[in-house]
């Protein structure tokens, strides 16, 4: 990895001339200017550089000096330390005596930034690598091997902790995600996918249902309160071992989809709202739905005034209910009753017994859903 570069000495000479007055240049450890306050000597060989390189100790360039060198100024140059290895020079422009008093903090103050910039960059490989790895636990088929083991341990990610797959979409990835990290615990797992986000949060051992709607209940508001994002949160269940994390990830997808499609108005989908949706849609896509009876479309191309679809959707809203699903459809209980007559006549199937009504929603599901 390439320890000082351009971008950061020039970021080194701005901050620092914007402190002291004075030019500064930043060398490579070949001598090359890679940083400067003077645009014109950047990929300019220093001389001063090369000598402080070679005898390993700073060097200064009085006016004598300067004249007797090509492409130097009077000033001082010491070299920049990392792991006490010469990486670079940093060179102080200016007379010698006028300078010295705070050119050993210039080279502190350069030394610093640039351990912070590795730091910082170790710190995003870390999370890359974590981020890989959360992709291969979610999409992981059958067992993993011994290395895969060893660098979740190099990462300090404890696989044993109970954790639940959360999947968010939005439509702006990057602040959704800084919010999400400001706010996670240390233990939770969080990957950003092309169109979503990927959280697998610690949970607790008792009440996990009440906890994750907590939990997403308050990034949702936070969002959209402090963002003004509007997500869409599908959430899995708790499932145990390394397995269970693929399995929750699986769930919370198929709930998120399955909420879309059926529930738009909603923000937040759980499992436990969705189980029958998300049995429906995982057979699908195994191909084991093609076997049920088209009940639903059936209605639909001849319910010209869509009154005999809304009778039906109102009479699963309310669990076969007819006196509330007439209170919701504004209708007495004769015009739904005769509505209903006409359901039977369409389809062969009867809302009013239990079977028959339970044919017509999966009917009606798996036509939402397709």
């Amino acid at each position: 990895m390439e320890l000082l570069n351009k971008q950061l000495a020039q970021e080194i000479v701005d901050r620092t001339m914007g402190i002291i007055g004075k030019n500064i240049n930043i060398m490579d450890n070949r001598g090359v200017i890679i940083g400067s306050g003077d645009e014109k000597r950047i990929d300019d060989i220093h001389e001063g550089a090369l000598i402080v390189i070679q005898q390993g100790k700073g060097f200064e360039i009085t006016d004598h000096e300067a004249k007797r060198l090509n492409g130097v100024k009077p000033g001082i140059n010491l070299p920049i330390l990392f792991d006490n290895r010469i990486i670079g020079v940093i060179g102080i422009t200016g007379s010698p005596d006028e300078i010295r008093s705070y050119v050993e903090l210039v080279r502190m103050a350069a030394e610093l930034s640039l351990q912070q910039a590795v730091l910082m960059n170790e710190i995003q490989w870390d999370e890359r690598l974590k981020e890989e790895l959360v992709s291969q636990i979610i999409h992981a088929e059958g067992k993993h091997d011994s290395l895969f083991l060893e660098r979740a341990r190099r990462l300090g990610i404890d696989l044993q902790l109970e954790r639940v797959a959360i999947v968010i979409m939005t439509p702006d990835r990057k602040k959704t995600y800084a919010y999400l990290k400001s706010r996670l615990k240390k233990d939770d797992l969080l990957l950003m996918q092309d169109d979503r986000i990927v959280v697998l949060k610690v949970v607790p051992r008792d009440d996990i249902d009440h906890f994750l709607r907590k939990t997403t209940e308050t990034w949702l508001n936070g969002l959209r309160m402090n963002e003004q994002i509007q997500v869409k949160i599908g959430v899995g269940q708790f499932h145990e071992g390394l397995p269970g994390f693929t399995e929750s990830y699986r769930q919370a997808v198929m709930t998120l989809d399955s909420g879309l499609k059926l529930s738009p108005q909603h923000n937040i989908y759980m499992l436990e709202d969705y189980y029958l949706p998300v049995f429906l849609l995982s057979a699908s896509h195994k191909g084991l739905t093609g076997n049920l009876q088209p009940f639903y479309k059936s209605l639909m191309e001849k319910d010209v005034k869509g009154e005999l679809t809304e009778s039906l959707r109102a009479l699963i809203d309310t669990n076969g209910d007819m006196n509330k699903a007439a209170q919701r459809l504004f209708v007495h209980r004769n015009t739904l009753r005769y509505r209903l007559d006409k359901i039977t006549e369409i389809t062969g199937k009867d809302p009013r017994k239990t079977t028959d009504l339970l044919h017509l929603y999966l009917s009606f599901l798996n036509h939402e859903l397709e």
